[in-house]
């Protein structure tokens, strides 16, 4: 039995002057548009995933777009480039409400003609490592390889409808230096997947909480180029895994009616001491003197963030969901925020065929394993400044994303 799938792509404007969303050591506005800003819907029985090229993504965003489409449901996740619009209500970067209207109003668009152009299509799976991109940025000295993953549907004549891919890496490729607007690697991979396919490709970035392309988190806290950071890497790696699709074995998977389902979770934060934040606070004022541009800003938002930090916030647990989206024994799990990558691997372990797609249905900070809290550092201890929330999420968090994912899986 086969699914009723379609798939659009709307395009959103983004005038020159725009916040950029990512990088708290960037010094400027967009310059210009390097690749368009893309919302991306695949419909497949009634049920929406839309993709959006910017870093973060507000929960109220996505119940807005949710609750406009008229669909049974709909997942929306952000690509998570760090050159595109800043839309996040404060997350990550500034906000542009003209830009965010606009996202609001394309996803409703490519959701109407996805829906509108739905036809019967077969399903295939596929699975794929080896392709040498991703890295584990908080311990280079681990090897990596995790999987890119893809559904492809087709129609009756063998015509390519859609493909839905993931893969779990930063997209980050471009540094604080760019200015101009891009969905930095997920772009090439896409034109490579839709030259091959002759149809839309919607890409999910996965659990990347501690993977990029080979780079420390604070390598990006400067404002100057970094070699290597370019747009013709970005369109190597991208390449790359396009490559990978096109080359790759296809498992036609038996169909019926998709299925979706969600879990609502709520996370807690971790309590903050004022003392030792004051001794922070202090020492980030000292270090100021002698910083560049881009550090000497990133330091105005945590030393910002210290002095007007308000306990009482930390008491309301932060509120989001876990998705599940059955296809024909494959599995689309989609949940919040920035874990790692380790929770995307227990999840995908619980059975065969599943795509972890993160960054979905809200993204409100890194969600670190158990197992990182005690070495600290940047996505454990200090990421929630930039992203303007109440404090870091508490110990366990991440873990209970991936118990509400097993509890839909039916593990």
């Amino acid at each position: 039995m086969s699914v009723r799938v379609g798939a659009a792509v709307a395009q959103v404007p983004v005038p020159a002057g725009t916040p950029l969303g990512g990088f708290a050591g960037r010094l400027s506005a967009s310059t210009g548009v390097h690749d368009p800003t893309t919302v991306r819907a695949l419909v497949i029985d009634g049920v929406g995933v839309v993709s959006v090229d910017v870093c973060v993504l507000h929960e109220d965003t996505c119940a807005a777009i949710r609750e406009a489409s008229g669909l049974a449901d709909v997942v929306v996740s952000a690509v998570h480039t760090h050159s595109g619009p800043a839309i996040g209500h404060g997350r990550a970067g500034g906000h542009d409400e003209a830009v965010h209207a606009a996202v609001i109003a394309a996803a409703s668009r490519a959701l109407a003609s996805a829906s509108a152009g739905a036809r019967e299509a077969e399903v295939a799976w596929t699975s794929v490592r080896g392709t040498g991109v991703a890295k584990d940025r908080r311990h280079p000295e681990r090897a990596i390889d995790p999987p890119l993953t893809a559904l492809r549907f087709t129609g009756a004549e063998g015509e390519v409808i859609a493909t839905l891919a993931s893969y779990p890496c930063h997209p980050v490729v471009l540094d604080a230096s760019n200015t101009l607007v891009s969905a930095d690697y997920v772009h090439p991979l896409r034109v490579g997947v839709e030259k091959t396919t002759g149809a839309p490709c919607l890409f999910l970035t996965g659990a990347a909480g501690d993977v990029n392309t080979g780079h420390a988190a604070a390598a990006s806290f400067s404002s100057a180029a970094a070699a290597g950071r370019t747009f013709a890497r970005a369109a190597e790696l991208g390449g790359r895994l396009a490559s990978a699709l096109a080359s790759a074995f296809w498992e036609d998977l038996e169909t019926a009616t998709a299925r979706f389902a969600a879990v609502e979770v709520t996370l807690d934060y971790a309590p903050v001491d004022a003392a030792s934040l004051g001794a922070r606070a202090e020492e980030w004022l000292a270090a100021q003197t002698s910083a560049d541009d881009g550090y000497r800003a990133v330091l105005d938002i945590w030393i910002d963030w210290a002095r007007h930090r308000r306990p009482a916030d930390q008491a309301s647990p932060w509120a989001g969901r876990v998705g599940l989206l059955d296809v024909g024994g494959a599995a689309l799990v989609t949940v919040p925020g920035e874990p790692f990558l380790a929770v995307a691997e227990s999840i995908a372990a619980a059975r065969p065929r599943v795509m972890v797609a993160a960054y979905s249905d809200g993204v409100p900070g890194y969600l670190p394993t158990r197992e990182a809290y005690p070495e600290g550092g940047y996505e454990v201890e200090d990421a929630c400044m930039y992203y303007a929330m109440p404090g870091p999420f508490a110990r366990g968090s991440a873990e209970s994303l991936t118990a509400a994912a097993l509890r839909l899986l039916g593990v």
